[in-house]
């Protein structure tokens, strides 16, 4: 279920006459005159945030369990979560599944190895600045434990992980959430309630639920189906699950894809495709009812 926000004030209030369809960018200000020859100002970096919001603060948020960073981007924010090396016990769909996903798919249990595993789980704005969880979170692998924002990211060897491929701002992993369903937590008046609510959503979403072929594809497009060349034990779930028995660590020297993006610049890329998405809706007209309506 997608994430509905109030619109913003700015959006929702109206104007008994049409407003004007230009606006004027002049140095640092931009201007609009309405029908009646009324002209509107504001210095461009004040419009610029009105647009994309104030940058979020933590505030009275008390950082779950394994959030290893909190970066703001206007109007969303990356949570950087992180979970140590360890074996998890994961539903993985069967060679002989009648279906490649639905209701329809067949399962079995597997128990594989996993290195440092992060969910950047993105957040947005509302209109009243709460900060609600969106439909771009992404997962990446590392060998070692966030230090920095300079830190590369990996590519996660897991199905319903999917590149949008490259150039642009477009996911680089995003968690395939066609089936998420949302609590009344996730919506809940305490940003810590809200937070954390939306964080478990999202980390049991990507790792409780089965691992499939939602792509079409037969999880070609998958990071599973990359990944599996970079190591022999890698090369089928089962060889996967026969090297984690026998070393559970052996993924720490396992030569993940790397995406050359830190974790600095992924969030930067997540921000900038939310930002190209928001800037299909605008126009002039919204600008101007931004002119218009300030204080």
């Amino acid at each position: 279920m997608p994430t509905v926000n109030p619109a913003p004030p700015f959006l929702v209030r109206q104007r008994p006459h049409p407003l004007p369809t230009r606006v004027v960018i002049e140095g640092s200000e931009a201007m609009t005159t309405s029908p009646e020859g009324v002209v509107a100002r504001m210095p461009l970096p004040r419009l610029l945030q009105q647009l994309t919001g104030n940058r979020p603060s933590t505030g009275d948020l008390i950082l779950p369990d394994g959030v290893k960073a909190v970066i703001p981007h206007g109007s969303i924010t990356v949570f950087a979560w992180e979970s140590p090396p360890r074996l998890h016990s994961l539903t993985w769909i069967a060679k002989d599944s009648p279906a490649p996903f639905g209701s329809s798919a067949k399962y079995r249990p597997v128990r594989v190895a996993l290195p440092y595993l992060i969910i950047l789980a993105v957040f947005e704005a509302d209109g009243a600045g709460q900060l609600h969880l969106s439909e771009q979170s992404e997962c990446f692998f590392r060998n070692a434990p966030l230090k920095s924002v300079q830190d590369e990211l990996h590519y996660p060897a897991f199905l319903n992980c999917y590149s949008f491929g490259p150039g642009g701002s477009k996911p680089l992993s995003w968690i395939c959430t066609a089936g998420l369903r949302r609590t009344a937590a996730m919506y809940s008046p305490n940003v810590n309630d809200r937070v954390r609510a939306s964080l478990d959503v999202i980390r049991q979403y990507l790792l409780e639920t089965g691992f499939n072929h939602s792509d079409g594809q037969g999880g070609q497009r998958s990071w599973f189906a990359k990944s599996r060349s970079v190591d022999p034990r890698l090369a089928t779930i089962e060889a996967w699950e026969e090297a984690s028995a026998k070393d559970p660590l052996f993924v720490l020297d396992v030569p993940w894809l790397p995406t050359g993006l830190t974790l600095g610049q992924v969030s930067e890329r997540i921000a900038h495709h939310h930002q190209e998405v928001e800037a299909q809706g605008i126009t002039a007209a919204t600008l101007a009812r931004i002119l218009f309506n300030q204080p």
